[in-house]
This record gives structure tokens, C-alpha cells and sequence, in this order.
């Protein structure tokens, strides 16, 4: 009976060295990867502005809206029925190039890239709505006093149908907009202006419903190289760095071509949107990213980039920039790019 009572004080005292190795071992995972995230420099993230708030205050407000021209158009802001849906403008940034110059600042706080064919063709809409008189029919009549829904605008008049996105703002106008006459066209007001006037409902109706995805290049993030200085990646339990100087590239410790160290820094870049979050999808706080992606800038005044992939669901991760986390990609897509920092560090 002694011996047996040895036994199992034995038997017992093992499991419970056992448990504390496993809780120790789980700290020490867990503890990995907060070193990892705190052995990093931390990245100085600043809030984007847009002109449209100043061009509403301080551009004068046009009243005679015939022949506006498509690629005139510098700003535009979409609100239906008291919500603000879309807004986006042109902001020349220090460290972009001048075709990624536009900026969907609602709902994407200016985080996304344009697709400016798509825009202008947006734009293009916007010039072709035609306008004619709405004759005995007062605002009140038409629905325009307490109208919820306006299109705003700002764009230059001298700008040539040839130029785009060169000239500054110097005009501006905000379209109100009222009830439907039963005959294909919405009543409309410019603000400042007492005209009734009628525009195509089909037309409208394609800014009134405008999807922004449809206006975004479909990748999570587009940052020019020449604009960082270092890359701060973490994958899993480890982490990575890849840092450039006027001549020199380096991942960690190792010294390599710059021809290596652009084909990694594409491959970071180079996955493709599968679609937007469902807006009802429920996003734990609590989460910890698979994949994060630092880019930290060699201009003051440029934002540094922070893209974390998490789970989704079985087929695909979501993204988030700087904070703002609308869009899924594809899981394989980011498994197959952590096997490739691997590889390549």
C-alpha cells in the first residue's frame, strides 16, 4: 500500500510539472511575439487631411452650372438624405506620384488608391446631367427647403477638356436636390440660387447611389519605395527588417542588391482586394494580427503605413491601414507571402 501511495504522490507530482512546463511554454510563445512587436520602432501614423471642408468654406459658389467640364472637376462630395456617402478630391502629397494624387477620404480616409478611369468617368456623368428650367414650381413645391440629399463640386473653369488634374479649384457649387417629377428627372437648386431646375433621374440616381468600392485600385495599400527607409515586418513569432540607404539594402543584417530588395518590397505590395467587410461583421479588439507590415517614411511630413492581416473566416484574412479595417484578401494569397519573407530572410 506504501508503495502505491509513492506511486501515485509520483504520478501526481509529474502531471503537475507537466501543466506548469505547458503554461510557462505558452508564456513564452506569447511573450515571443510581444517582443517581436515591442523590439520594433514604432510607427508615426498622422491623420490625412483633404481640402473639401475649405473649399465649401472659402470658394465662391457658382450659380450658372451649364457646360462644366468632366476633367475640371477637383472635388466632389456626395450626402443622400443626411449622410455623408462619398467624398473624394485631389491632394498633392509630398510622397506620391501625381497620378495617385486623388483621394477617397469618405468612407476610405484617404488609406486607398484611385482607379482614375473609373473616376472620370464618375465625373463624366456629372458633366453629361444636362440642366433645363423647371417653370412654375416653386422650391418649396419641388422638395428643395428642407432637402437632405446635395451633391457638392469644386473644379476650375479655365481647366481644358485635354488637362487633367493640373489646375487648382476656383469655383464651386452645391446641388441640392428634391423630389422626383414622375417624368424621368429629379427638381434641383444650386445653393445660393432660387432656380428650380431639372436634371436626369438616371443620372443622379448613379451619384446618389454611388458604390466607392468600385472607384478603388483593388490592393490594400500602394507605398513608392523611394519614400521608405526601413520596412518593419511581423510573421508569426518573428520578426523582420528591411532597411535602405542612398546606397545600401539590407534585410536584417544581410546585405543584398537592390534588385533583391525591390522584388521583396514588390511582393509585400502585391496582393489583390477579394471585396469589402460586411458592415455587420462583428471584429474582435481582442484579435492578434497573422501578418503586420510597417512602412516607415524618409520624408517629415509623410504618415507612416501599418497594414495588419487578420483571420476572417476559412478562405480569406482582413485587412487594416493605420487602424481602418475595410477589406478582405485572400488567405492563401498572405500564407504564400509569409512563406516568402521566409525564404527570403
Amino acid at each position: 500500500m506504501k508503495q502505491k501511495i509513492i506511486l501515485l504522490r509520483k504520478q501526481v507530482m509529474e502531471r503537475i510539472c507537466f501543466c506548469m512546463l505547458a503554461m510557462i511554454l505558452s508564456v513564452c510563445v506569447q511573450g515571443c511575439g510581444a517582443l517581436a512587436q515591442d523590439s520594433m520602432e514604432k510607427p508615426q501614423i498622422q491623420e490625412l487631411e483633404n481640402h473639401l471642408a475649405l473649399w465649401q468654406k472659402e470658394l465662391p459658389q457658382d450659380t450658372k452650372p451649364e457646360g462644366l467640364n468632366a476633367n475640371a472637376i477637383r472635388g466632389i462630395e456626395v450626402q443622400k438624405e443626411g449622410e455623408k456617402i462619398f467624398a473624394v478630391s485631389y491632394e498633392q502629397r509630398e510622397e506620391k506620384e501625381s497620378f495617385d494624387y486623388w483621394d477617397i477620404s469618405i468612407p476610405y480616409q484617404s488609406l486607398v488608391s484611385v482607379n482614375t478611369e473609373e473616376l472620370y468617368s464618375l465625373f463624366g456623368t456629372v458633366a453629361l446631367m444636362g440642366w433645363t428650367k423647371a417653370e412654375g414650381i416653386t422650391p418649396e413645391e419641388a422638395g428643395l427647403l428642407d432637402s437632405t440629399s446635395s451633391v457638392f463640386l469644386a473644379y476650375n473653369k479655365e481647366q481644358k477638356d485635354e488637362k487633367t488634374g493640373e489646375a487648382e479649384p476656383d469655383s464651386a457649387a452645391t446641388i441640392l436636390i428634391g423630389d422626383k417629377d414622375g417624368k424621368g428627372s429629379y427638381y434641383v437648386m444650386l445653393k445660393g440660387s432660387n432656380q428650380v431646375s431639372l436634371v436626369s433621374q438616371m443620372l443622379m440616381d448613379e451619384l446618389l447611389n454611388v458604390e466607392p468600392y468600385q472607384y478603388i485600385l483593388k490592393i490594400p495599400v500602394l507605398v513608392s519605395v523611394d519614400t521608405v527607409s526601413k520596412v518593419q515586418i511581423v510573421s508569426g513569432e518573428k520578426n523582420y527588417q528591411m532597411e535602405q540607404g542612398k546606397d545600401s539594402w539590407k534585410l536584417n543584417d544581410k546585405d543584398v542588391t537592390q534588385k533583391d530588395f525591390h522584388t521583396l518590397y514588390g511582393e509585400l505590395l502585391d496582393l489583390l482586394l477579394m471585396g469589402e467587410i460586411e458592415k455587420d461583421a462583428m471584429l474582435s479588439p481582442e484579435r492578434d494580427p497573422v501578418l503586420t507590415v510597417q512602412y516607415l517614411r524618409n520624408m517629415e511630413h509623410a504618415s507612416d503605413i501599418e497594414v495588419k492581416y487578420y483571420q476572417y473566416d476559412e478562405k480569406s484574412m482582413s485587412v487594416s491601414v493605420n487602424g481602418q479595417e475595410n477589406f478582405l484578401v485572400e488567405k492563401e494569397k498572405v500564407q504564400a507571402l509569409q512563406k516568402k519573407i521566409v525564404e527570403s530572410f
